[in-house]
This record gives structure tokens, sequence and C-alpha cells, in this order.
């Protein structure tokens, strides 16, 4: 039998995100493709983004502990279009559901002082 997929992945800066309680405990987050803009107003800093929906609850909590708005992600998922979820004054079909999500290693330059260049081990979480 032939295994069907829908997948996504990927990588932008967090522009929002909003915690729900009820009547289901789930996490918004809005990823844009583009860094943000110089505008103050914080709907207008990232004028294309995406949301994506978190709900499992320790997968939640690691993200409202790891991840910042305005820091980079990069998030791997599911999505379907099926029956229509009611958004404000319109009408959602496709939703983006969040089951993983790392942040980018940056690598760090060696420490030199004094003539001596000391390396820093990478962060356990990359092994």
């Amino acid at each position: 039998m032939q295994d069907y997929f829908m997948n996504f992945h990927v990588k932008g800066e967090v522009a929002a995100r909003l915690l729900i309680r009820e009547p289901e405990f789930k996490l918004l987050v809005d990823i844009s493709p583009t860094p943000a803009a110089d505008a103050k107003a914080p709907g207008f800093r990232y004028p294309n983004r995406v949301s994506f929906t978190l709900e499992c609850e320790w997968l939640i909590d690691r993200f409202l502990d790891e991840v910042k708005i305005g820091e980079v992600v990069e998030a791997k998922g599911t999505f379907i279009q099926s029956n229509y979820i009611p958004h404000k004054t319109s009408q959602i079909d496709t939703t983006f559901k969040m089951v993983s999500f790392e942040r980018p290693h940056r690598a760090l330059k060696d420490l030199n002082h004094a003539g001596r260049i000391y390396q820093l081990p990478a962060p356990a979480w990359i092994n």
C-alpha cells in the first residue's frame, strides 16, 4: 500500500504567540519567513506570517520557555485542509499543527585571550 503524507518544514522569526486555555489548551504561534521590518506597531513588524498550532502540553511549555518573539525557530509538523474554523470575521480551512521545533545553532567563535585559544564545547542538545 502507498503511504501518503502532508508535512511542513519551516524556518523563520517568531512574530507572535497566543496561549489559549479554553475550550482546548493550545498555543498559536505566528512565524514570519522574512525578518522583522522597522515598523513600531507589532502588527506591522511582520507583514508576512503563517499561524501554527501546538497542542502537546510539554511541547507548549518547552516553546514558551525557550523561544521569544523575534527569535528564529525551525519547525516541523503536519497540515490539513478540512472543516472551516471561525476566525475573527472570516473562516480558516487549512491548519498547521507543529509537532517539533528547534532553535538553529549559531556557531560561537573560540575564545582568544593572552595568545591562547580556548575552544568552546558544543551544547549537549546539538549531539
